[in-house]
């Protein structure tokens, strides 16, 4: 069984509100980031939560269970009175494999902004009118404490298991 490394002492607040999972290959380290459709509420869940994780606390995990997996993100912080961390069930894409392959033992953590185009004047490379925006916000955190696991090997215990089960829909 695999159990988590963090002992929660205040029970964490799932923040899974936001639309999913986003990961870009471009950098130094592999970039993974929850999407969220408003920016401004976005920076700021940031600076309530992320902002006050330290780096080495911060927990990435991918629960896979068949062909989905569970985003779960927390960390924690002694700074302030907020406990939270993020949870989505995601399809399994190309990109979670090629992010699960080549992450190297850590990632850079950001948030990206995923909205509707409303423009009709903004175009991809091959003429047609582009139908979503991304924007990655600069704020970044550096994670290191990243693990893949199967639901089945998750012990009862576990911040990840209980988070599943509260997370259930």
């Amino acid at each position: 069984m695999v159990q988590s490394c963090l002992s929660v002492s205040k029970p964490i607040t799932w923040i899974k509100d936001f639309v999913g999972v986003g990961y870009r290959y471009h950098d130094v380290f592999m970039n993974v980031f929850p999407l969220f459709q408003d920016k401004m509420a976005a920076y700021k869940l940031w600076k309530k939560t992320v902002d006050w994780w330290p780096d080495d606390q911060i927990k990435l995990r991918f629960v896979e269970e068949g062909d989905t997996y569970w985003f779960i993100l927390y960390g924690g912080s002694n700074y302030t009175k907020d406990n939270s961390g993020f949870v989505k069930k995601v399809q399994i894409s190309e990109n979670y494999k090629r992010f699960k392959a080549g992450y190297e033992k850590k990632a850079i953590l950001r948030f990206g902004i995923y909205k509707e185009n409303t423009n009709p004047k903004k175009k991809e490379k091959d003429g047609t009118i582009k139908k979503y925006d991304l924007e990655i916000l600069k704020k970044f955190k550096s994670v290191y404490d990243i693990s893949f696991l199967q639901l089945s090997d998750l012990s009862p215990d576990s911040v990840e298991w209980q988070c599943i089960q509260e997370n259930r829909q």
